[in-house]
């Protein structure tokens, strides 16, 4: 507990007693019951509040938002400070969102409030900039994912696409698609729900080994619940 003067915005001083200070509290709050205690009286009106002493005016608020707002001298005197002090370029910089010095120098002349620099930008290195600007190596190739087919039907590959909003007339939401690697030829079935991938995979695999004399060597796919379950598993296609 203690006491702070206040200097208003008219030159006159008020002190202030049993102040309690509390760091975690951002803001400073008066608290009208403890003026009422000291004899003071606050007259609220719909933009304003006055505090009287006796026949005196000892003070006057003004309301901003829902609450009313003592401004004083030093309240001034900070924001004067604030906007005249110079920070090193470095700081600025970053505040300013990584901004180029060229761009800073334009915005000097585009508005108010800018702060200002203390030093020269030359021998300035952004660290997050450098970062920024650089470029990720290739990933490394899978040599799994580099297999070129030599004939058709060596590399199917398959994905599911859905649920889509709109129905087919027979129902659908689904559809999956089989891609022979060497050919390019595409396959596309519609289903009802994901679980038919087997089903339809199962006739893609009758029909193009019919019309090609060729068995169908690898599949690929996401790995996706529909080709990973167990009886898509057991199911021995696969031709050496």
């Amino acid at each position: 507990m203690g006491t702070v003067g206040l200097k208003l915005m008219d030159g006159t001083s008020v002190t202030l007693s049993d102040v309690m200070y509390i760091p975690e509290v951002e803001g400073s709050l008066i608290s009208v019951a403890k003026l009422a205690e000291k004899d003071v009286v606050a007259q609220f009106s719909k933009d304003k509040c006055v505090f009287r002493y006796g026949d005196a005016t000892a003070m006057e608020t003004k309301r901003c938002g829902n609450v009313y707002k003592l401004k004083t001298a030093r309240d001034e005197v900070c924001h004067a400070a604030t906007t005249s002090r110079k920070e090193p370029w470095a700081v600025v910089h970053a505040r300013l969102g990584h901004i180029p010095y060229k761009r800073y120098e334009q915005l000097l002349t585009m508005a108010d409030g800018v702060p200002r620099i203390a030093d020269a930008p030359s021998d300035h290195v952004c660290a997050g900039c450098c970062m920024g600007k650089m470029r990720e190596d290739n990933f490394s190739r899978n040599p799994e994912k580099t297999i070129k087919s030599a004939g058709v039907l060596d590399l199917i590959h398959s994905d599911v696409m859905g649920p889509m909003q709109t129905k087919t007339p027979g129902g659908c939401t689904y559809a999956v698609t089989f891609i022979d690697d060497f050919s390019r030829h595409v396959t596309v079935y519609f289903m009802k729900k994901k679980a038919e991938v087997l089903e339809k995979f199962k006739m893609f695999k009758a029909d193009m080994e019919n019309a090609t004399g060729r068995k169908i060597k690898r599949l690929r796919s996401d790995n996706g619940g529909e080709y990973t379950g167990r009886l898509f598993k057991e199911m021995d296609w696969l031709s050496a």
